[in-house]
Order: C-alpha cells, then structure tokens, then sequence
C-alpha cells in the first residue's frame, strides 16, 4: 500500500463525502455509492483533478471517510500544519516590525512586538483567512 500525505483541506472534504455517502446508503458505504463522484463534488473550487490517483489511494480515502476511523486516519494520512511566528517584512515609522498575533476573542491583530508565546504560532490557513497577505510577512517555522 502507497503512503499519501493529504492536506487538511483535502481530509475535510474526504470526510464530508464520507458523511453524505453515510447518509445517501443509510449508514453504509459500499458498491451503491459513487464515493469518487461524491468526492469530486467536495472537491474545494469543484477541482476535478484534485484526487487524480484515487485509485492508488483508495484505502487511505475510505478510512479517512469512514467515521468510525476517521481520527486513526487523520494522524496517519493527513500533513500536519507548519506553525510561524509572522513578522512583517517593512518597519513603521519608529523603525519597529509589526507581529501577528491572536486577541483574546481569537482574531488575529498586528501589535508593534509580541512576545513568541503560544498564540502566536499561526498556520498560514488560519493568517489568509484573518485577511492577511502571507507574501507582506517573514515567517518562522516553530514546532
């Protein structure tokens, strides 16, 4: 069996196939479903080339769209997320770099220093969805 690493895009849409199919068959996945249909149509941007070896695949798709191990198959098949501290790349007028960083509702703010503490270890997902332009930032890889 192929080892394939997906991206947590792609499990999302794996598993929301997987729930749609559970719910067309009454609980079951088998030969009465399309499944590689299903999933073309949760594909993000409705991308029909965004699982082009399903059949290479197949058994890490089908255990990521199966609920009962769906969690086993996220620590197995998905990439894991790098985490940055983000800085910008430009100086204010005080010749400070701004960092991104979460406020205490979630949001993510720029605030003049920061200290690299645990909520500032941001995915570049979690940076684009606040609104920021990841190619304006210098990022840092942290653990």
């Amino acid at each position: 069996m192929m080892n394939k690493k997906f991206a947590e895009e792609e499990y999302r849409a794996i598993a929301k196939a997987g729930d749609k199919a559970a719910n067309e068959v009454f609980g079951l996945i088998d030969s009465r479903v399309d499944f590689e249909e299903l999933l073309r149509m949760e594909a993000p941007n409705q991308d029909n080339v965004f699982y082009p070896e399903f059949t290479l695949y197949n058994q890490q798709i089908m255990a990521i769209a199966n609920p009962l191990t769906r969690d086993w198959a996220h620590e197995q098949f998905v990439e894991k997320e790098k985490k940055y501290y983000w800085t910008t790349k430009n100086k204010d007028k005080n010749g400070n770099v701004m960092y991104l960083k979460r406020d205490p509702s979630g949001s993510i703010e720029r605030v003049p220093h920061a200290f690299h503490g645990e909520n500032e270890r941001l995915t570049e997902p979690e940076v684009i969805a606040e609104g920021y332009n990841p190619d304006y930032y210098e990022k840092e890889e942290v653990e």
